[in-house]
């Protein structure tokens, strides 16, 4: 009887090995990632708040944020005209203020933005209201799942139209909320 088990066990091994199924949707490296962006408008610094602004993810996102995960943060820069703009990757030197730039920082509960200048006995609050009144930011999260996250990409995150492919963001998505 084990004889005749063993070429019908191998037939079946063959089939079976011949069949692939469904590779699921488009993603990198066969995984479907999608990371949330959330866009926050009208932030203003200034000395008072100690140039800094910071917003619980749960204020605005039911997305659980992880040690793991990956947070970039873009600045609104400017604009080619109403549907174009220009998003730059944070830290970004303020051009025209030496020293001078924005930066941020995050935990799995928050994250912040601020003006920070390298000499602490600059005053930034002499900085013109282009700097410091009605910011734009982008947070993007993405999940620690995402392969290329672990392993080193080749992908410029300083490019956020590259990062919005990559990441799946759809820009109808992306959660809008004012600063208070």
């Amino acid at each position: 009887m084990t004889k005749k088990l063993i070429p019908l066990l191998f037939i079946i091994s063959i089939l079976f090995a011949g069949c692939k199924g469904d590779e699921g949707a488009p993603g990198a490296d066969g995984v479907n990632v999608v990371g949330t962006t959330i866009e926050v408008e009208k932030v203003n610094f200034n000395a008072a708040n100690k140039f800094t602004y910071t917003l619980k993810f749960t204020d605005v996102t039911k997305v659980k944020v992880f040690d793991s995960d990956a947070v970039l943060v873009y600045v609104l820069w400017d604009a080619i005209d109403s549907n174009t703009p220009i998003w730059r990757l944070m830290p970004q030197p303020i051009l025209d203020v030496r020293g001078v730039q924005y930066k941020f920082d995050y935990s799995p509960v928050d994250f912040s933005v601020f003006l920070e200048a390298e000499d602490a006995a600059f005053n930034l609050g002499s900085l013109s209201n282009r700097y410091t009144q009605n910011q734009t930011f982008r947070v993007v999260i993405i999940p620690s799942d995402f392969p290329s996250t672990r392993q080193g990409s080749k992908l410029d995150y300083t490019d956020y139209e590259a990062v919005k492919a990559q990441f799946n963001l759809d820009e109808s998505k992306v959660i809008k909320y004012t600063a208070n």
